[in-house]
This record gives C-alpha cells, structure tokens and sequence, in this order.
C-alpha cells in the first residue's frame, strides 16, 4: 500500500510540476505531506521527516547561494565580456578558430553552471561574426550548447543538486570524478566545432576571405563599450582574472574545504576588490538576490520530499515492489538505462518531472550494491535540457540567435542525443556508473 500510495505521490507532484499553475516548491512540500499522512503518520511525524530532509540540504543551498553571488559579481565588472572579446578578435577571421573560440567562450561563460548567463555571454558577442561569415546561427547555437553541457558537472552545478537526493554525496568529489568524462566530451564539441569549421570553409569561401581582409585592416575587433554600465571595472580586469584563475584552483583542489565557504570568501575578495562603498555593494547583492535564493528554495523543498520519502519508507516500498518484478541482472543498470532512453524526453517534458525520480533510483542502486554515486553520476551531463523549447533558456538562446526555437531543436537533437549517449557510456565506461 505504501508503494502505491509514492507512485501516486511521484505522479501528481510532476504533473503539477509540468502544469505551471504553481512555484514548484508547492508540489514537492504539500503533496509529500499529504501522502506521508495517508501512510498513516502524524502530521508532527511527516513534519519531523521533512525537517530531516531539510538538514541535509543546506550545504548545497549554502553552495548554490555563494556560487551565483560570486560568478555575477566577476561578470558585474565586465571581465567575462573582456574575455570573450579577445577570444573573438584572435580569430583573424579563421572559420576554424571561430569554431574553436565559440567553444571556448561557451566554457567561460558557463563556469557558473546557468545557463541563461552563458547564452548570454556567448551569442550576443558571436552572432555579428556568424552573420558576417553567412554562417546558420543554429550553428552557433549547438556549438555554445555542446561546450556548456559539460560544465554542469562542476561542484557549483549539477553536482550540487544531487546531493539535495542523497546528503552523504559531497558535491565535489562528485566533480572532481567527473573531470575526465569533462575533457572528453568538450573535445568531442572541438573535434564537432573543426567539422562545422571545414564544412563552412568550403560553403563560405568569399565571405571567410572579406572577413579576414577586414582583420588585416583593423576593422575586425572593437573594444567592449561599458558607458551604459557603471558597476563594470575594465581596469581591474588582470586583477579580477587572477582572482578568478586562484578561485578555480582552489574550487578544484582545496576538497578538505566545504566549498561554500570557498565561495563565501571569494565573494567577498571580489566585492572589495572592485566596490570600496557599501551602496555599490548593496546594489550587487540586492541585483542579483532572486537568483541566488530561487533555486535554494526550491533545493529546500526537494529536501522536504526526500525526508518525507525515507522517513515514511515509500522509497524503500517502492524499490521492493520494483526489485521484485525487474530481474537483478537488469535492476543493476535501472539507472543508466534511465539515463539513455527516459532522460531524452526532457526535450519534451521539463526536467523538472524528472527530479523526483531520484530518490527512486537511489534505492534501487542501493538495493543492488551501489553507492549513490554510481547512482547519479552519469546523469550529471545532460545535452537535452539546452534543445528543449520548453526551456526558457533554450528560447533566450534563440531570441539572441535570431532562430526559430522549433528549427533549432530539429538542427540540434540529433547531436544532443548522441553526446548525451556518448557521456553516459563513457561514465560507465571509466567505472562511474
């Protein structure tokens, strides 16, 4: 009774997910406490398991916070856009190296794992130099998408959302696992970029040989204007970008170190090092406020679901009644088969539906011997949730792209599909999953 009564609980908390009626956090807090009652529990009891579910959240509420606060402070001060601008005037109007830097720049921009910010970066900065080469925008698209989908598994990303399912993971050394099947997959979007190189090369001949001509003229690149932006601070760039190469080296490397706490300290280096008056300091953190606390809000109330789940032992029901009809053999890969067949309807289902599997797929890995881990390791690389149209990032993508969305995911899917194959394989492939 009680395995049916957390399948009903997983199917209308996604329903409610999907209809938009309501913030998310409801779905994953009332309906969890509804159906802990009906297992016959307390409310004082549902709620002691919600607040236990609660506890284990906070390091990646904690992380999630300080992350956004950090990176949207360095991108304030305008050192994203610099770097991005260089990385466009080094292409002398080489198609090969505007591929090449596109992917390059869409790692930059995605180090803080949103992203809204990288399309952001990427596309406005690429778009004039794609159309003066008569290159589909679709490509330049795909390409930021490719190189972006990696990142995600950085202890600030991905990682830090699955811990919200399984408090005894820590975030980074689920990264720092991750750091191989990283590199591999941004070369394969290098190797994919040369391809879109010389396929263009061949396409775009007269336009390629203008642009280079224009390069050799000096009329190629152009400064970053930051008149409308008085909180940039270009004359602190090298100072900003050795801040920022030191944070990364101890993000990676420092793992005896609760990484929100790196960010916290980081955070505020970076505030006093570019806004010496507490206004300005104010007007930082005030800014860019919803963005910090959206997903820790929604982080909490997945907590809430989780304690629910496991303090009422639904998840437990649940994987019993699975484990009882799927053949062990078989139940051992539940989760990479998942990850290949079912998560690729995340182009059309939002992803959001899918959170509340985890916890199923938690238990289901336990009761075969795994560490939840090898459990969620291999779905922290998703190449579906950037070319779906129900993503309002997918949308601003292509509204900065000037693309259709419906054209872009018939352009992309293929690709993504296959790389989001391709990681999963080489996850369990390296012993990860």
């Amino acid at each position: 009774m009680i395995a049916v009564i957390g399948l009903i609980m997983f199917a209308v908390s996604s329903y409610l997910a999907l209809s938009k009626k309501m913030h998310l956090m409801v779905p994953f807090v009332v309906v969890p406490v509804i159906a802990g009652l009906f297992c016959g529990f307390s409310l004082p009891e549902v709620l002691n398991f919600a607040a236990e579910g609660v506890t284990g959240t906070f390091n990646s509420v904690l992380l999630c916070i300080f992350a956004v606060l950090y990176f949207s402070v360095l991108s304030e001060t305008g050192m994203f856009d610099i770097m991005v601008n260089r990385l466009v005037g080094i292409t002398r109007g080489n198609i090969y190296i505007v591929m090449v830097v596109t992917v390059l720049v869409a790692f930059i921009g995605h180090l803080d794992g949103a992203y809204n910010t990288t399309y952001l970066i990427a596309i406005p900065a690429l778009a004039p130099l794609y159309k003066r080469l008569n290159i589909d925008r679709r490509s330049l698209v795909l390409l930021v998408s490719l190189a972006a989908a990696p990142m995600t598994a950085m202890a600030w990303g991905q990682p830090a959302k699955m811990t919200v399912f399984d408090p005894s993971i820590d975030p980074v050394v689920m990264a720092s696992s991750l750091y191989p099947v990283v590199a591999i997959m941004l070369g394969l979007a290098v190797v994919t970029s040369l391809g879109f190189g010389y396929y263009y090369s061949k396409k775009n001949a007269s336009e390629i040989a203008l642009l280079r001509k224009s390069f050799e003229n000096g009329g190629g690149s152009q400064k970053v204007d930051f008149s409308d932006n008085p909180l940039a601070r270009p004359k602190l760039f090298w100072a900003n970008f050795a801040l920022f190469l030191g944070s990364l080296a101890c993000f990676m490397f420092m793992t005896g170190v609760k990484t929100y706490v790196l960010f916290m300290v980081f955070s505020c280096a970076a505030l006093l090092l570019n806004y010496h008056t507490q206004k300005e300091q104010s007007q930082i953190i005030r800014k860019h406020s919803a963005t910090m606390l959206a997903p820790a809000i929604l982080f909490l109330g997945i907590g809430i679901m989780v304690g629910i789940l496991n303090g009422t032992g639904m998840v437990t029901a649940m994987v019993d009644a699975v484990l009882g009809i799927v053949p062990e053999s078989m139940a051992r890969w539940t989760h990479v088969l998942y990850a290949i067949l079912i998560l690729p309807l995340e182009i059309f289902i939002p992803y959001q539906a899918f959170q509340s599997m985890n916890p199923l797929l938690l238990g289901i890995g336990a009761g075969c011997g795994l560490t939840g881990y090898q459990v969620l390791t291999c779905m922290n690389i998703s190449y579906l949730n950037p070319c779906s149209p129900l993503v309002a990032a997918a949308n601003l993508a292509c509204e900065l792209a000037e693309v259709d969305i419906i054209k872009q995911v018939k352009f992309s899917v293929l690709f993504c599909l296959a790389f989001n194959t391709i990681g999963v394989l080489i996850c369990v492939a390296l012993g990860l999953a």
